[in-house]
């Protein structure tokens, strides 16, 4: 009886060892390239106030915000937004999309969007191809000044 105990818990914490060091990831294949595509006229062209992210305690940056929706089957369409508080040398976000796995989010595209001497930017990209499952969207956004001071701020959004 004592060595099945003895038995059993080894088991158990070889499991447990083991358990801590697992990778979960999407499948191999799966992953989406982003690419631009023009802002869907049919949408306002401001996101709603409840999606816009004040940006405390910075120098340049207003707030942002990133949307994603499913227009269709097979399609993730995306935007962010980005108001500044003087025209910036340039503005950029990258967008990573993310699969829900299980209890985790793995990435399965990236793309980025940029603009020139501007105080704001709206930009839309799209993924097609996409497997059914639930997505959500970061947006990571960096300003550089013409200073060449740079701030940067990072917004999730819903998940579909």
């Amino acid at each position: 009886m004592k060595k099945s105990k003895v038995a059993f818990l080894a088991v158990m914490l070889v499991t447990l060892i083991l358990g801590q060091t697992l990778n979960v990831s999407a499948s191999e294949a799966e992953w989406y390239e982003l690419k631009e595509v023009e802002n869907d006229p049919n949408e306002d062209v401001a996101i709603l106030e409840e999606d816009f992210e004040i940006t405390p305690y910075s120098r340049y940056i207003l707030g942002t915000s990133v949307i994603l929706k499913r227009p269709s089957a097979g399609v993730l369409w995306m935007r962010s937004e980005v108001y500044c508080t003087e025209t910036m040398k340039k503005i950029t976000t990258v967008f990573t999309v993310q699969k829900k796995v299980g209890n985790s989010w793995v990435d399965v595209g990236q793309g980025s969007v940029s603009v020139n001497n501007s105080n704001s930017m709206y930009k839309s990209m799209e993924a097609t191809g996409v497997s059914a499952g639930t997505y959500r969207c970061i947006a990571n956004t960096q300003v550089i000044s013409n200073t060449g001071y740079a701030e940067t701020s990072s917004v999730i959004s819903g998940s579909v």
